[in-house]
């Protein structure tokens, strides 16, 4: 990865905040904005980020996602529906887009003053996003792009087909969900970027009744909360960018994340995996799955003294201990052909397991195959 000065996180969460927009030319108690076309009403709040982040920093972070789906022009999107479960008669009415624009990040909302402008909905949505986009979502590749995909394709238009697709979601699951428990965004937000939204937030279950409301009434008032939860979705998306980039880059110095960060590079990029599991072993307190991990990588590479190196402390340390005398039994018996060092560590791991005693059926099975081994490596040295 490249070597770089750590982009100040806690800096970028203070200034991406709603900033305030021209006053509204229309009625019907819209947030300020205006009308694109009869029934399409847009919102827009312009965000300074150059002295947080600059082009060649966001460049670093598109980089070291790219392998989940990353990429340019990056555009974080986020939709409000009539429904949370999808399906044909689920629709958007509420567009949030995030995009950078020079030296600004630029939030735009499309709003949908009607079903019947739907077709004209779409076609600004079309408009305002950039062509070939990078889409950047939470739970987007399930809910978000499948849905207005569909509503494209009823509306006889051309759906996004074949655009990279970030869906954070699946990275912030294999991070932080074991610390965390629930990764809902509303959850990430408070435990993982320390933000708390105000008062005037919606809870997203009770958007779609508000909305459909709003068609009764004709009053959008009820829906300014609505809008800035919206807007504080996309705000959350691009700090959550920076903070997954800046995990993933091996920038943490929480032994957590770091080796979790090693299990998120596993299947892109091994030498890496190793580089983060190596990190979170030597910090403080070092993370001894990590170790495991490393050991097990080793093994499988036929690297078989490092292996053993890394297993012996492992045991030292007290971490899985029966497993780990297995796995060591198990090279010196198939591997390295040593069937004394893989009967003293046969015999170590039957020692830890009669002092821990499980009554489980799956460790009575797993006593049965360590009376196995035994038996078998004492054979060998009888007849050798």
């Amino acid at each position: 990865m490249n070597a770089s000065k750590p982009f100040n996180l806690e800096e970028i969460f203070a200034r991406l905040k709603v900033n305030k927009r021209d006053e509204p030319k229309e009625a019907l108690n819209l947030p300020p904005g205006r009308f694109l076309d009869e029934g399409v009403y847009l919102c827009e709040a312009i965000h300074d980020t150059t002295s947080i982040v600059d082009e060649c920093e966001r460049k670093r972070c598109i980089e070291t996602l790219s392998s989940w789906g990353g990429g340019e022009p990056l555009v974080f999107f986020d939709l409000e529906t009539t429904g949370l479960s999808g399906g044909t008669g689920t629709y958007a009415f509420l567009a949030g887009i995030g995009i950078y624009q020079e030296d600004s990040f630029i939030v735009r909302q499309l709003f949908l003053c009607s079903p019947k402008y739907e077709q004209a909905w779409l076609s600004r949505l079309l408009d305002i996003i950039p062509n070939k986009p990078a889409f950047v979502t939470y739970n987007g590749k399930n809910f978000d792009l499948p849905l207005i995909n569909t509503r494209l394709l009823l509306s006889r238009m051309k759906p996004f087909e074949e655009t990279k697709h970030l869906d954070l979601l699946y990275l912030v699951r294999r991070l932080w969900k074991r610390r965390i428990g629930s990764c809902s965004l509303s959850n990430v937000e408070r435990q993982i970027l320390n933000i708390e939204r105000e008062s005037d937030d919606i809870p997203g279950r009770f958007i779609p009744d508000l909305y459909m409301t709003f068609l009764k009434t004709g009053d959008a008032a009820m829906l300014n909360g609505v809008f800035y939860h919206n807007e504080m979705d996309i705000l959350s998306l691009c700090n959550l960018f920076y903070k997954v980039a800046f995990v993933l880059s091996g920038q943490s110095h929480d032994p957590y994340e770091v080796n979790c960060a090693g299990d998120a590079w596993y299947r892109h990029n091994l030498d890496q995996a190793k580089l983060l599991w190596a990190k979170a072993a030597q910090l403080e307190p070092p993370v001894t799955e990590a170790l495991w991990k490393l050991a097990m990588e080793n093994k499988r590479r036929n690297n078989y003294h490092e292996a053993l190196s890394l297993l012996t402390k492992l045991y030292g340390m007290g971490y899985r201990k029966i497993d780990v005398a297995v796995e060591i039994s198990k090279i010196y018996e198939h591997k390295l052909k040593d069937a004394k060092a893989a009967l003293s560590w046969a015999d170590k791991a039957m020692i830890d397991f009669l002092q821990y005693r499980p009554l489980a059926l799956a460790w009575q099975n797993r006593l049965s195959d360590l009376s196995k081994r035994l038996e078998r490596l004492k054979r060998r040295l009888g007849a050798s």
